[in-house]
């Protein structure tokens, strides 16, 4: 997307000016006049020179201005105006273009959730569905409220995922690292002098040596791999529905990892499913927006089939069971949830047990990983040293 510079004039007949994202100059207009804008002039804004490019919208921006929704509305300030201060105050120059455009449709005449669609992709379907909600009922602090702890929540999910996978990928490059410049300049050296000294190589040697040879040829292309494979992965991703569907299945069934993320995608669907429910959105419409939220086909595919199976009249246990979008047990508490009518505490006790599940299976992983590198390390060094020194003896034994 485009960033435009736009001056015009609302439909109170005040000028107003801003600066807006669209796909083009007519999509601009179009934008423009859904927030009752009448354009009078308008021109692309230029991008700095940048290193890093563009500042992007981040959890923690939208957590932030969430926060300060909150707490400025439940001290009594106009939403207008709790816009109109955070959109020339927030550190974060994307964030106040974003704020500003909201700001100007909502003077245009838009509702507060209807301004926030076209950033759809930074709020997410969810938070915009609530905040319609929130609106319409009269009930937007309770709600901002509750999404601000979602954000939370999510955010500390992420956190800890990350927290699993962080301190593995340096290690894992570093030692990469090492064994490749080993390869190039420490084993050819080596292997030169072992083999003027002549005699019968062993296997681990002759191993050495045809992996160094082959990584000083082919140098190139074992850089470049991993990045064209991961292009080529995310590619095939976006474009094969169902090669993704096939992969968010077998992501789950994956040793160690698997469960974890299954946990996680668990905890996340029963949060946001719990929240909106409670808000007062349909079970049905909250089970499709929560669906999305999940960021799996696999369990979105699942839900979606339990959605057509609540549709025609099926108790919601039963469906979800058949559809396989929750582990048993959290099943029998759905079940008891909808006999005792209270599904989203039933929904909220599910988060919170995969939630502390998670966080235990990634607490027992943590401690297990530096060793278990520890002796990835040792081995690689160890196959070297003894594809050098065994020749070594050898010759010396020879000697003798």
């Amino acid at each position: 997307m485009l960033t435009y510079k736009y001056k015009g004039i609302n439909r109170f007949g005040k000028r107003v000016s801003g600066e807006m994202d669209a796909n083009n100059s007519l999509d601009l207009e179009q934008r423009l006049k859904t927030a009752n804008i009448d354009v009078l002039s308008f021109k692309e804004k230029k991008q700095g020179v940048s290193l890093f490019g563009k500042k992007k919208v981040s959890r923690r921006d939208i957590i932030i201005i969430t926060s300060q929704f909150k707490q400025l509305l439940k001290a009594g300030v106009p939403l207008m105006e709790v816009l109109e201060d955070l959109k020339l105050s927030y550190e974060n120059e994307t964030v106040r273009a974003m704020l500003s455009s909201i700001y100007e449709s909502m003077e245009g005449g838009q509702g507060f959730a209807e301004s926030l669609k076209p950033y759809e992709k930074d709020f997410g379907s969810v938070y915009i569905s609530l905040v319609g909600v929130g609106e319409q009922t009269g009930q937007l602090g309770p709600i901002l409220n509750n999404l601000e702890g979602m954000l939370k929540w999510e955010a500390d999910l992420a956190s800890k995922a990350k927290q699993v996978m962080i301190y593995p990928s340096i290690v894992a490059v570093v030692v990469l690292s090492v064994v490749i410049l080993m390869m190039l300049f420490v084993v050819p050296q080596l292997l030169s002098f072992i083999t003027e000294m002549g005699g019968e190589l062993g296997f681990a040697t002759i191993a050495l040596i045809n992996t160094s040879q082959f990584v000083n040829d082919y140098l190139v292309l074992i850089l470049l791999f991993p990045f064209l494979f991961v292009f080529g992965f995310k590619k095939a991703l976006e474009k094969s529905v169902k090669f993704r569907l096939w992969f968010d299945r077998q992501i789950f069934k994956v040793p160690i990892i698997g469960p974890v993320l299954y946990n996680l995608k668990i905890a996340r669907f029963s949060s946001s499913l719990a929240v909106m429910y409670a808000a007062g959105v349909s079970f049905t419409r909250s089970l499709d927006l929560s669906a999305e939220v999940t960021g799996n086909k696999f369990l979105e595919s699942n839900v979606h089939n339990s959605i057509r199976l609540i549709e025609e009249g099926g108790k919601i246990y039963k469906s979800f069971e058949e559809a396989d979008v929750l582990p048993m047990m959290a099943i029998r508490m759905i079940k008891v949830g909808e006999m005792s009518g209270s599904i989203d505490e039933a929904l909220n006790n599910i988060s919170e047990f995969y939630d502390q599940e998670a966080k235990d299976k990634i607490n027992k992983i943590e401690p297990a990983i530096e060793p278990i590198l520890t002796v990835v390390m040792a081995l690689v060094v160890g196959w070297v040293m003894m594809a050098v020194l065994m020749p070594v003896y050898d010759t010396i034994s020879q000697v003798k």
